[in-house]
């Protein structure tokens, strides 16, 4: 599971539910807001290559 600093946390938590438990599902350490948009970008590229 993710690991989600509380300097980002505040963005991360305005974000819908889904989104935030498919970031956690990544494995990732999200320690700044350019983490979370790399991740945000990974889910997408995935949501893209399923049919």
């Amino acid at each position: 599971m993710a690991t989600i600093s509380p300097f980002i946390r505040p963005q991360f938590d305005s974000m819908p539910p889904e989104l935030q438990e498919a970031v956690l599902n990544l494995d990732r350490k999200v320690e700044n807001l350019n983490d979370l948009m790399n991740c945000l970008e990974q889910i997408i590229a995935q949501e893209e290559k399923t049919p």
